[in-house]
Protein backbone atom coordinates (compact mmCIF):
# COMPACT_ATOMS: atom_id res chain seq x y z
CA UNK A 1 0.00 0.00 0.00
CA UNK A 2 2.61 2.38 0.94
CA UNK A 3 4.62 1.46 -2.33
CA UNK A 4 1.47 2.73 -4.11
CA UNK A 5 1.34 5.59 -2.75
CA UNK A 6 4.55 6.49 -3.25
CA UNK A 7 4.65 5.71 -6.40
CA UNK A 8 1.38 7.98 -7.45
CA UNK A 9 3.25 10.32 -5.54
CA UNK A 10 6.38 10.32 -7.75
CA UNK A 11 4.22 10.03 -11.29
CA UNK A 12 3.14 13.89 -10.47
CA UNK A 13 6.27 15.41 -9.31
CA UNK A 14 8.11 17.02 -11.94
CA UNK A 15 11.48 18.49 -13.05
CA UNK A 16 12.64 20.99 -15.62
CA UNK A 17 14.31 19.19 -18.65
CA UNK A 18 17.37 21.35 -17.99
CA UNK A 19 17.86 19.62 -14.26
CA UNK A 20 17.00 16.18 -15.92
CA UNK A 21 19.89 17.06 -18.67
CA UNK A 22 22.45 17.37 -15.42
CA UNK A 23 21.33 14.16 -13.55
CA UNK A 24 21.79 12.45 -17.20
CA UNK A 25 25.48 14.56 -17.01
CA UNK A 26 26.07 13.05 -13.57
CA UNK A 27 25.07 9.63 -14.19
CA UNK A 28 27.25 9.74 -17.37
CA UNK A 29 30.33 10.76 -15.31
CA UNK A 30 29.48 8.26 -13.24
CA UNK A 31 29.24 5.65 -15.82
CA UNK A 32 32.52 6.64 -17.17
CA UNK A 33 34.45 6.31 -13.65
CA UNK A 34 33.09 2.36 -13.60
CA UNK A 35 34.58 2.63 -16.79
CA UNK A 36 37.75 3.29 -15.53
CA UNK A 37 37.28 0.94 -12.84
CA UNK A 38 36.62 -2.34 -14.71
CA UNK A 39 39.19 -1.28 -17.54
CA UNK A 40 41.97 -1.10 -14.67
CA UNK A 41 40.92 -3.78 -13.41
CA UNK A 42 41.08 -5.88 -16.66
CA UNK A 43 44.77 -3.82 -17.33
CA UNK A 44 46.51 -5.14 -14.19
CA UNK A 45 45.52 -8.41 -14.37
CA UNK A 46 47.38 -9.35 -17.52
CA UNK A 47 50.24 -11.50 -17.57
CA UNK A 48 53.03 -9.20 -17.57
CA UNK A 49 51.50 -7.01 -14.99
CA UNK A 50 53.53 -6.75 -11.41
CA UNK A 51 49.70 -6.56 -9.68
CA UNK A 52 48.59 -9.85 -11.12
CA UNK A 53 48.88 -11.85 -7.87
CA UNK A 54 47.60 -9.01 -5.89
CA UNK A 55 44.57 -8.94 -7.40
CA UNK A 56 43.63 -12.47 -8.63
CA UNK A 57 45.10 -14.05 -5.93
CA UNK A 58 43.87 -17.79 -5.87
CA UNK A 59 40.84 -17.49 -8.06
CA UNK A 60 39.41 -20.73 -9.89
CA UNK A 61 38.78 -19.08 -13.21
CA UNK A 62 41.09 -15.78 -13.77
CA UNK A 63 40.37 -15.62 -17.48
CA UNK A 64 36.41 -15.65 -17.75
CA UNK A 65 36.76 -13.08 -14.98
CA UNK A 66 38.63 -10.82 -17.04
CA UNK A 67 36.36 -11.36 -20.11
CA UNK A 68 33.55 -10.46 -17.65
CA UNK A 69 35.06 -7.65 -16.16
CA UNK A 70 35.81 -6.11 -19.91
CA UNK A 71 32.35 -6.76 -21.08
CA UNK A 72 31.10 -4.78 -17.85
CA UNK A 73 33.74 -1.61 -18.79
CA UNK A 74 32.08 -2.13 -22.05
CA UNK A 75 28.18 -1.90 -20.85
CA UNK A 76 29.38 1.42 -18.28
CA UNK A 77 31.13 3.03 -21.64
CA UNK A 78 27.73 2.44 -23.34
CA UNK A 79 26.01 3.65 -21.12
CA UNK A 80 27.96 6.56 -20.23
CA UNK A 81 27.55 7.60 -23.92
CA UNK A 82 23.61 7.38 -24.38
CA UNK A 83 23.45 9.67 -20.99
CA UNK A 84 26.12 12.29 -22.69
CA UNK A 85 23.85 12.36 -26.03
CA UNK A 86 20.74 12.61 -23.84
CA UNK A 87 22.36 15.28 -22.19
CA UNK A 88 23.35 17.14 -25.34
CA UNK A 89 20.01 16.51 -26.89
CA UNK A 90 18.10 17.70 -23.69
CA UNK A 91 20.64 20.87 -23.49
CA UNK A 92 20.75 22.18 -26.88
CA UNK A 93 17.89 20.64 -28.82
CA UNK A 94 14.60 20.33 -26.68
CA UNK A 95 12.60 23.28 -25.36
CA UNK A 96 12.44 24.07 -21.70
CA UNK A 97 9.41 22.37 -19.67
CA UNK A 98 8.12 20.32 -17.23
CA UNK A 99 8.82 15.93 -17.34
CA UNK A 100 7.97 13.49 -15.17
CA UNK A 101 10.61 12.72 -12.62
CA UNK A 102 9.13 8.97 -13.89
CA UNK A 103 11.47 8.92 -16.81
CA UNK A 104 14.79 9.01 -14.81
CA UNK A 105 13.50 6.09 -12.45
CA UNK A 106 13.00 4.26 -15.77
CA UNK A 107 16.20 5.34 -17.12
CA UNK A 108 18.16 4.00 -13.90
CA UNK A 109 16.13 0.83 -13.85
CA UNK A 110 17.31 -0.18 -17.40
CA UNK A 111 20.65 0.30 -16.73
CA UNK A 112 20.78 -1.74 -13.56
CA UNK A 113 18.58 -4.05 -15.75
CA UNK A 114 21.17 -4.67 -18.58
CA UNK A 115 24.01 -5.31 -15.70
CA UNK A 116 21.78 -7.46 -14.07
CA UNK A 117 21.26 -9.63 -17.17
CA UNK A 118 24.42 -9.69 -17.95
CA UNK A 119 25.53 -10.90 -14.55
CA UNK A 120 23.01 -13.53 -14.37
CA UNK A 121 24.36 -14.74 -17.89
CA UNK A 122 27.92 -14.48 -17.10
CA UNK A 123 28.91 -16.28 -13.52
CA UNK A 124 31.66 -15.81 -12.24
CA UNK A 125 32.96 -19.77 -11.82
CA UNK A 126 31.23 -21.41 -14.79
CA UNK A 127 29.39 -24.76 -13.81
CA UNK A 128 31.22 -28.05 -15.37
Amino acid sequence: MIAIIFLKGVIFLNITTFSLSYILLAISIIGFVFFLYFKFLVINTEDKSNRRSKIIGSMKDPTHWRHRNNILAFISLAWALISVMAFVYLKFFYRPELISILFIFIYLALIVLSVSVFLKSNKIVRGK
